[in-house]
């Protein structure tokens, strides 16, 4: 076989070998879901996209609530 052969191989054999039980340093935590934080009170809509200002509905994206460019009137 082939040296990429052998190392496909050895992949596909650590792929298939179950995962362990629980690892070192890691701790299963349920976190709230996250919502829109556009206003006050809070929008609170599910799903949010994450944006610099915070997470954001589609409703309530940067481009429709903060226009950083306004057109002459």
């Amino acid at each position: 076989m082939t040296p990429a052969a052998v190392a496909l191989d050895r992949a596909a054999r650590l792929l298939d070998q179950a995962p362990p039980p629980n690892v070192a340093g890691q701790l299963a935590v349920d976190l709230p879901p996250r919502v829109c934080e556009h206003g006050n009170p809070l929008c609170g809509a599910v799903p949010v996209r994450s944006y610099v200002c915070g997470p954001r509905c589609d409703e309530h994206q940067p481009a429709h609530t903060r226009p950083y460019h306004r057109r002459p009137q």
